[in-house]
């Protein structure tokens, strides 16, 4: 929506309401993204701009804004309230506001298992309750990133199903190895990124940064 000079942000926000009926905003808070307590001159004019377009527009365009935040977030994280108090015109010409709740422990095992079935992998549902009390935990903590976090747990696990094949010859290997993620691969998988999150938060709090 920013345009690379001042002057060229306005212009850019009102082609994408000329030529498209919906519009998707997602991580729209960044637009307003603050330095030092203040919005930059490109922020300003986009908001101003998008205001202008929103009541030209509030009766022929579907415009979402999509980002983080929710009734259940706190108010240092919630986002997308930021975004909204950046401008009083943005939330006036807002009429509605749909809230989705983080997945829960049950709901982040079948989406494993179902990112597993996607990529072709036969993971072994022996391991469900090790993947359920690992994310019953898990999705308490603030760093939470919901359904993509399977997705990593899935990858990591991938990784040890590798390293478990790695030491058998090639002509031995059958699909059906290639393709099993065993009990053992996921447990791993989960101290393995029980130890990535630990080692992340040791740094946000004694460096202020995460790697």
């Amino acid at each position: 929506l920013k345009g690379m000079f001042v002057g060229h942000t306005a212009p850019k926000v009102k082609k994408i309401f000329a030529e498209n009926d919906i519009i998707f905003i997602d991580e729209a808070y960044s637009l307003c993204s603050a330095s030092n307590g203040e919005m930059d001159t490109y922020s300003q004019e986009a908001i101003a701009q998008l205001i202008i377009e929103l009541e030209a527009h509030g009766m022929d365009r579907l415009v979402l804004f999509a980002g983080y935040g929710g009734k259940n977030v706190s108010e240092k994280d919630n986002k997308m309230n930021e975004f909204l108090k950046s401008n009083p015109g943005i939330r006036s010409r807002i009429n509605s506001t749909i809230f989705f709740d983080s997945y829960t422990a049950e709901q982040m095992v079948e989406i494993f298992y179902r990112q597993a079935d996607m990529a072709g992998y036969k993971a072994d549902r022996k391991a469900a309750e090790d993947i359920k009390n690992y994310f019953a935990t898990r999705i308490n903590d603030r760093d939470f990133g919901n359904g993509r976090e399977a997705r990593s747990l899935l990858e990591n696990a991938t990784v040890f199903v590798a390293k478990r094949l790695a030491g058998i010859d090639e002509d031995k290997l059958t699909r059906k190895m290639l393709v099993e993620i065993k009990s053992e691969d996921i447990r791993n998988a989960i101290k393995k990124t029980k130890e990535m999150h630990n080692m992340q938060q040791v740094h946000v709090g004694n460096y202020g940064f995460t790697v």
